[in-house]
């Protein structure tokens, strides 16, 4: 796998606002959300997939905004709903 791809799925990840390090040698992306600074994940490919260091399965390479659209869903923080007055 080539670089091109990998740095194609970290321009998706940072639409979403997510902040990423790419750690080419290794083919690995050092996904941070901007907000709560403490959840991250490493992306990494695998043959011709990507998976996290978890080795749960993102998606294929040739599909990096769907991997960076699943990755995305995974940071998403719910944030505090405040009761409307009527």
């Amino acid at each position: 796998m080539n670089t091109t791809d990998l740095q194609r799925l970290a321009g998706h990840l940072r639409n979403h606002g997510l902040r990423v390090v790419a750690l080419e040698p290794e083919l690995r992306l050092h996904v941070t959300h901007q907000t709560p600074g403490f959840l991250t994940q490493e992306i990494v490919a695998e043959g011709e997939r990507y998976v996290t260091s978890f080795h749960d399965d993102v998606g294929r390479r040739g599909r990096e905004k769907e991997c960076a659209d699943r990755i995305a869903h995974r940071f998403a923080v719910s944030l505090p709903t405040t009761a409307r007055a009527s």
